[in-house]
C-alpha cells in the first residue's frame, strides 16, 4: 500500500502544484505494481474528489482542516497497512513537513512503514517547534529541492545528513507544449521593449522573502549602468 498525505491538493500555489503532481506519480507508480493506493489531504472539503492532473486522475480525500479527522484518517489507513501482513509493501510519503507529526504516529502503529518526508524551502530554513523537528528526524527519507535547502533541513532541523537526498521538483509535463504555444503568440498590448525581468510569485505580505520588492529598489540603480 502507498499513502500520500498532502497539506492542499484543490488549490493554486506551488507546494500544491509540486503536491498533485507528486500524488499523480504515486498512484500511475502503484496501479503499475499492482498496490492499492490512498491519498489524504487536510484542508480540502471533506468528500472523495477526483482531479485529473495532466492527463493523469488522482482521487484522495479531503479533512476540511480538521486536523482531528485528518489524523483518524491517516491512523485508520496504517492500521489497514498493517493487516495486509508483514510481507506487504507500505510507504508512506508526506507532502510538507508540517505533516511529520502524523507520519511519525503512522508509523507507531505500523513500525514496517516506511516514510518519506517532502520539504520545499523556506518553512525549514529555520528550527521547526520541537514536535514537528523530532518527527522529521524519525523519517526514513528526507526530501530537498535543492542543495541549499537539504543543508539546512540538516543543520536547522536536526536531521541526519545520510537520510536526506536533494529531489528537484522537475518541470510541468505539459511545459513543452505550452512552450510552443507560446512562442508562436504575439506579444501582449504595450509589452515593453528591450530587455525584461521576469519575476514568478504571489504579492503576498508572508512571500516577502521571495525579494521581488528588493529588485524593484535596485532597478533604478541598474537601470543608468545597463
Amino acid at each position: 500500500m502507498l499513502i500520500g498525505l498532502f497539506p492542499e491538493l484543490d488549490a493554486p500555489g506551488g507546494v500544491q502544484r509540486a503536491g498533485r503532481h507528486l500524488a499523480a506519480v504515486l498512484t500511475e507508480f502503484a496501479g503499475s505494481r499492482g498496490l492499492e493506493c490512498r491519498i489524504l489531504s487536510l484542508n480540502d472539503k471533506a468528500e472523495l474528489k477526483r482531479l485529473n492532473v495532466t492527463g493523469r486522475d488522482i482521487v484522495f480525500t479531503g479533512s476540511e482542516r480538521a486536523k482531528g479527522n485528518f489524523l483518524a484518517a491517516a491512523l485508520k489507513t496504517a492500521r489497514r497497512a498493517a493487516a495486509k501482513g508483514k510481507k506487504a509493501p507500505k510507504l508512506v510519503v508526506a507532502g510538507h513537513p508540517n505533516l511529520a507529526p502524523v507520519v511519525r504516529a503512522m508509523r507507531l502503529i505500523t513500525p514496517r512503514l516506511k516514510t518519506i518526508v517532502c520539504t520545499h524551502g523556506v518553512e525549514v530554513w529555520q528550527p521547526l517547534p520541537r514536535v514537528r523537528r523530532n518527527a522529521l528526524q524519525k523519517a526514513d527519507l528526507v526530501l530537498a529541492p535543492s542543495q541549499y535547502t537539504a543543508e539546512h533541513v540538516s543543520a536547522d532541523q536536526g536531521v541526519d545528513s545520510g537520510k536526506v537526498r536533494v529531489l528537484p521538483w522537475a518541470l510541468d509535463p505539459q511545459f513543452e507544449t505550452l512552450a510552443v504555444h507560446a512562442a508562436n503568440s504575439a506579444l501582449p498590448a504595450r509589452f515593453p521593449q528591450g530587455q525584461v525581468v521576469l519575476t514568478v510569485g504571489r504579492w503576498r505580505a508572508d512571500e516577502r522573502y521571495k525579494g521581488m520588492d528588493t529588485l524593484i529598489i535596485a532597478l533604478p540603480r541598474l537601470l543608468p549602468r545597463r
